[in-house]
């Protein structure tokens, strides 16, 4: 059922995580975060049945799930999956900050316990660093809270296009200067992909954020501009706002 399961697999992307999502829907939108950070990310019913099939069926790099309520249960399906599946990383989110009980679910197998409250993108600041070396990582946390404070829409996966040629334009000034045979193949090779694909999606993403309007110096702006006059400008306008001149 789509209400009980959802995949979101994008092509290219290293890992892939399962999410357990509650009835607030963070899962779901914990999920759709960390698929701009360089995750293919899932999210089904936070219950430990529908993981055990999941995880039955699929092969997965990680497990975030709600642990509010924790008992001899959790600790024994924490074993069990830690057991089971080896190389899956496996995080329980819970209320709880005490040491003890954070000790315990590491001893049954978590391989870190993440305490509420948190932001999404603190969190999956957290998983990035988990998974990835400096070297590795496919974009920063900042730049995508930076472009969604611009009303760019991150459900889409043009948003994650978008944030690699934020992060390259501002390392490789030059690739800007020709982006279809300079920006757009860098991207591509960071998601595995096309320069094409790159290109569709960026362009799919952009029709849709100019038609409600996204804030480029202070201004709520609802024409498009040109990819390349776009990227320039959230550049020039992010190196401003974090002091990287």
């Amino acid at each position: 059922m789509l209400s009980d399961y959802y995949r979101k697999d994008v092509e290219g992307l290293k890992y892939k995580l399962l999410v357990g999502n509650n009835i607030e829907g963070s899962g779901k939108k914990l999920a759709q975060a960390l698929s701009h950070f360089g995750f293919t990310s899932e999210y089904c019913t936070n219950s430990f049945k529908k993981f055990e099939e999941m995880l039955s069926r699929f092969s997965y790099d990680g497990l975030i799930f709600f642990a509010l309520r924790i008992t001899d249960n959790t600790f024994g399906f924490i074993k069990t999956c830690s057991d089971s599946y080896p190389n899956m990383k496996i995080y329980p989110i819970i209320t709880s900050d005490l040491l003890k009980v954070k000790k315990q679910l590491i001893e049954a197998g978590a391989d870190a316990c993440i305490s509420m409250p948190y932001t999404d993108y603190s969190l999956c600041g957290d998983i990035i660093a988990d998974f990835y070396t400096s070297d590795e990582m496919v974009i920063l946390p900042e730049i995508a809270d930076f472009l969604c404070r611009k009303r760019f829409p991150d459900h889409m996966l043009g948003f994650y296009s978008l944030c690699c040629a934020l992060e390259t334009a501002i390392e490789e000034p030059e690739s800007l200067e020709k982006i279809t045979v300079g920006l757009y193949p860098i991207i591509a090779k960071k998601m595995n992909s096309t320069y094409e694909n790159v290109e569709r999606s960026l362009r799919v993403m952009l029709i849709a954020a100019f038609s409600k309007g996204v804030i480029i110096n202070g201004k709520l702006v609802h024409r498009r501009l040109k990819n390349k006059d776009l990227i320039k400008l959230l550049a020039d306008e992010y190196i401003e706002e974090y002091g990287l001149r």
